[in-house]
């Protein structure tokens, strides 16, 4: 398989060297150009031919968002986002995965004398939203490999609570469901978006501010309302629990986990509180999480939604609920919110 060709655009001359000397051996991810501004990158897109492209947002000129504009417009390809979580950038973030960015790297993570760590989460990233199947390669969904039976009892059943769980390519991919979702929803939906520390509330409140519904970050004993959607904060899990026989929201730093918030305790925590009366959804993303949760609220009766493979930007995390036997109905992202309406609406 060949090398996924990446384009690097940075003002910082450091910062450009650094990326190159990531990848210099080429084997896995080939540096086709550096450019030092969004014109400079914009003049040599036909040349360098970039499956993936990395981008500051900060930068003189036209600078960040209008680059990513442009590029969506004139050769569309998977866009990262080098950002920090100050409180200029992590706004500035979330408006470019609202418009077409497919993920982020926080560079204030990671040091400047030590790159081994970030090029290990970029490496990771770049395979996941660069690399292309083969002409003739098989389907990356196991044959045999079906969703569960979506069975007559579902049509019956009442729900309290939407559950969902997303991260590459997450943002924009929420942001469609839950705008068609509405002005109105029957019941509470809690989401877990991968996404480190000081974005989150970024996030919540750019979805807030752009959609009909109510969109909160997570606090500690926020407690359940319809009609509302809840972001769980980076850097601890989201539970929901019972105190003082009321639903609520509750945060925690246990247990450790590859991400937090994890999809998983969630959804865990969801089918220990809610048990069947539950619409889990899981949407594009890296890696597994989510899969167990998912097999858990499943194995109880809920209702499982993964988000299929054609609409995601990375097919990693319905692709292991769907391995793990958890999913009830696999759906294009355009109908997913209606299919969370017809199930919730009150019967």
């Amino acid at each position: 398989m060949r090398p996924v060709r990446l384009a690097v655009v940075d003002d910082s001359t450091f910062v450009r060297k650094a990326l190159q000397r990531l990848f210099e051996d080429g084997s896995e991810v080939l540096v086709v150009g550096a450019a030092d501004s969004g014109e400079a990158l914009l003049r040599n897109l036909d040349r360098w031919r970039p499956d993936v492209i990395t981008l500051d947002l900060g930068m003189p000129g036209i600078g960040g968002l209008a680059t990513l504009d442009r590029i969506m417009a004139e050769r569309p390809c998977p866009v990262i986002v080098l950002s920090t979580h100050s409180a200029e950038d992590a706004p500035l973030t979330m408006e470019a995965l609202h418009r077409g960015a497919v993920d982020f790297v926080d560079k204030q993570q990671y040091s400047l004398v030590d790159f081994e760590s970030l090029r290990q989460v970029l490496l990771e990233k770049i395979l996941a939203v660069g690399a292309r199947p083969s002409p003739g390669q098989p389907p990356s969904l196991a044959a045999g490999v079906r969703a569960l039976p979506r069975g007559a009892s579902a049509a019956a059943r009442a729900y309290d609570i939407v559950v969902v769980g997303a991260s590459t390519g997450g943002p924009l991919a929420l942001e469609v469901v839950l705008e068609q979702l509405g002005a109105s929803l029957a019941v509470p939906a809690v989401i877990v978006q991968h996404m480190p520390r000081g974005f989150t509330r970024a996030f919540a409140e750019r979805l807030d501010a752009h959609l009909p519904i109510a969109v909160q970050e997570i606090r500690h004993g926020t407690p359940l309302r319809p009609n509302c959607v809840y972001i769980a904060p980076g850097g601890q899990h989201a539970k929901l629990q019972v105190e003082l026989d009321q639903h609520c929201l509750v945060l925690a730093s246990e247990p450790e986990t590859p991400h937090m918030p994890s999809v998983d305790v969630l959804f865990e925590s969801a089918a220990a509180s809610f048990g069947p009366r539950v619409v889990a959804v899981l949407l594009t993303g890296m890696g597994r999480d989510g899969a167990e949760g998912m097999r858990a609220l499943a194995s109880l009766g809920a209702h499982t939604i993964a988000q299929d493979e054609a609409s995601c930007v990375v097919y990693g995390m319905p692709r292991a609920a769907m391995l793990a036997g958890a999913v009830r109905e696999q759906l294009p992202l355009d109908r997913i919110a209606a299919r969370i309406v017809e199930l919730v609406a009150p019967r």
